[in-house]
């Protein structure tokens, strides 16, 4: 886990990469907000970056993961940042400890399928032909996420958003944190209804579309760091 920034009372932000990515992802926007004076803290999750590899990759795991990382911080309430499997994950921590999350910003987060005609689009964390064009350069100029990542967690993740879930939508209801959803646009493989269905089907939702595909912090970092700081009221 990296740490940075004042360790003064102010509510920390914790930041969590998505799937195939490392927290080296987040240096633009960590480096703003300890800019602004916030504490910052990313870390890598399971199977990814200087994180051991496990025998579980369940979103749950990944849940628990993340608030092992807020319980060492000892902080009582905490602001989350997330990108796709990161944003879930975030979202999972708050419906379970909506106490402790004051605000969220949530990128590219993919939803639980509703119902058949969910399921039918194949929602769930991956890349496009287009994504995987875009990630060419990142690749290239920084080669360690892609190389540490273990593979073996691409299967259950993608399981796990093969399965209807109507109850994880019933859920957002309890999450009480004030939270921005943006969605990358048309040229995402995540359809943006159902991004925006997510932000209103939370008590305290907002929703914004920055047209950049599934990675909007990587490919519109300044958009995305503006929209960030200023949900996030720095």
């Amino acid at each position: 886990m990296t740490l940075s920034g004042p360790l003064d009372g102010t509510v920390p932000v914790i930041l969590v990469h998505g799937m195939g990515g490392d927290r080296s992802t987040w240096r633009p926007l960590a480096r703003e907000l300890r800019g602004r004076g916030r504490t910052v803290a990313s870390f890598d999750l399971r199977g990814h970056g200087l994180t051991g590899r496990s025998d579980s990759y369940l979103l749950d795991d990944f849940r628990d993961d993340l608030g092992a990382v807020v319980d060492h911080l000892g902080a009582h309430k905490v602001d989350l940042v997330g990108h796709s499997l990161g944003a879930h994950t975030a979202l999972r921590y708050a419906m379970a400890q909506p106490d402790r999350v004051r605000r969220m910003v949530l990128e590219e987060v993919p939803p639980m399928p509703r119902d058949d005609h969910d399921l039918a689009e194949a929602i769930a964390p991956s890349a496009t032909l287009g994504e995987r064009i875009r990630g060419v350069g990142a690749l290239v100029r920084n080669p360690g996420p892609f190389l540490r990542f273990d593979r073996a967690l691409g299967g259950p993740v993608t399981d796990a958003f093969a399965v209807v879930e109507p109850d994880w939508w019933c859920a957002l209801s309890r999450v009480t944190a004030p939270t921005l959803v943006v969605s990358g646009g048309q040229r995402s493989f995540l359809p943006p209804r159902h991004l925006r269905d997510v932000a209103y089907a939370l008590p305290a939702g907002d929703f914004m579309t920055i047209d950049a595909g599934h990675s909007v912090h990587r490919d519109r970092p300044r958009e995305f760091v503006g929209a960030t700081v200023a949900h996030l009221d720095v």
